[in-house]
């Protein structure tokens, strides 16, 4: 054998362990989980929350990242090769998360932030909710719609007394002291204030019609002492009542969140939940918390009617998100967790866990234990107008040692993902 011949043997052997044969200008195919850092990371800023959204309306979707350390929320546009960052600060102190949506039917999206005011718990009422209302020249104006309210979580968007207008539900979590209210429209720009549960610990509120019949219910996950998933249920004349899906009864469960969506796609809408909040740091000590914390689903029977499942144990679970990450038409789950590392040292650290569904929500998991950690919110969109959708997450890392980022990417490639691939 030649020279020339072994040379040639020995490029392709390179490839083929590489991953696959793609020119030098690609990237090579990689079968499993990797992330890319999207910013820089300077300051190694805290993220409260990541969420995509269209504020321009110009069909690409932008990244929306709440810093409250640093009383700003950045707006991140990255379909021009690469992201470009505005903030948004005024009237801001602690903002924790966002919502864009046209608030008042001008025909303009506007930005809508929660602001907790203060991390720590506390009953001081600091909290409030922040619009940046959109102009016709591009800009923004910033007010208050509220303040003077508990620690503030979620505020999000509806029409529940269906007279045409937008409504908003808030969570008031507050510390002992706390609620779920909304906000009812009024024609001359004011708000009436309407509350739902005079109890703390809201973390998030969403709207949606669980039954079928028009109208719009709240989805609720509650924290702190009362561990729940309620449904606040409209009459269609927004008189509520509130059905309890999910309650554990102990207050060191550690709920930490829900996320509506179609998990099997039935044309109704489930309800996922993580619980894994061990900042209280009650759990006793008798109990392994990879045991007891975890992601659950409440199917919907297409009625308002939920039947609970446990989905798989995960000590720190603390958000999911739910997307078809291996594009083969249903719906798979990343959980992203917050494991301190002074707690629980002997245990394995899992980062993020992939629950990949085969068609019938019944689901293979993969831990990843090597990647950026304090991941508690992910979001996936088309971020860049190519057609393909992105999956983003963040750290929360406060003074919490370990690799960690304020923006990154995340890849999936199943396995055998790679063949014919680059």
């Amino acid at each position: 054998m030649d020279g020339k011949t072994i040379c040639c043997m020995l490029i392709i052997l390179t490839s083929l362990l590489s991953g696959c044969i793609e020119s030098s200008e690609k990237v090579p195919c990689v079968e499993g989980l990797s992330t890319t850092e999207l910013f820089s990371d300077p300051e190694n800023s805290t993220i409260a929350n990541i969420r995509l959204a269209d504020l321009d309306d110009n069909g690409i979707e932008e990244i929306f990242s709440t810093y409250p350390l640093d009383g700003k929320v950045i707006r991140a546009l990255c379909d021009g090769g690469e992201c470009v960052e505005n903030e948004f600060n005024e009237n801001l102190t602690a903002p924790v998360r966002t919502h864009i949506v046209d608030i008042d039917g001008d025909g303009l999206k506007d930005l809508i932030v929660s602001d907790i005011g203060i991390l720590p718990p506390i009953d001081d009422l600091v909290g409030k909710i922040v619009l940046f209302k959109a102009t016709e020249n591009g800009g923004f104006t910033s007010s208050i719609i509220i303040d003077n309210i508990g620690r503030a979580t979620c505020a999000e968007s509806g029409d529940f007394d269906s007279d045409g207008d937008l409504d908003l539900v808030i969570c008031e979590f507050g510390n002992f002291h706390g609620s779920v209210f909304w906000l009812e429209a009024e024609d001359n720009g004011t708000w009436t204030r309407h509350n739902l549960d005079n109890r703390s610990g809201a973390i998030h509120a969403f709207p949606f019609d669980s039954d079928g019949d028009g109208d719009l219910d709240i989805a609720v996950s509650l924290s702190q002492v009362y561990e729940e998933v309620n449904i606040y249920r409209n009459d269609g004349g927004a008189n509520f009542t509130k059905v309890s899906l999910f309650n554990d009864h102990n207050s060191n469960y550690g709920m930490s969140g829900i996320e509506l969506v179609d998990l099997d796609k039935d044309n109704d809408t489930d309800i996922i939940f993580t619980n894994g909040d061990t900042l209280d740091m009650d759990l006793p000590e008798n109990v392994n918390p990879h045991d007891y914390h975890g992601v659950s689903w409440l199917e919907n029977d297409g009625h308002g009617n939920f039947s609970f499942k446990q989905l798989t144990h995960l000590w720190g679970a603390f958000v999911s998100h739910t997307l078809d990450i291996d594009n083969d038409g249903d719906l798979d789950i990343l959980v992203g967790s917050l494991q301190i590392p002074s707690l629980y040292p002997e245990l394995e650290r899992i980062d993020l866990l992939l629950l990949e569904n085969n068609g019938n929500q019944q689901f293979s998991r993969h831990n990843f234990s090597e990647v950026f950690r304090y991941l508690i919110s992910i979001d996936s969109g088309d971020i860049d107008g190519d057609g393909e959708i992105e999956i983003i997450s963040g750290s929360h890392r406060i003074l919490f040692s370990g690799p960690s980022h304020r923006g990154i990417e995340i890849s999936w490639t199943p396995s055998g993902g790679c063949i014919g691939g680059t």
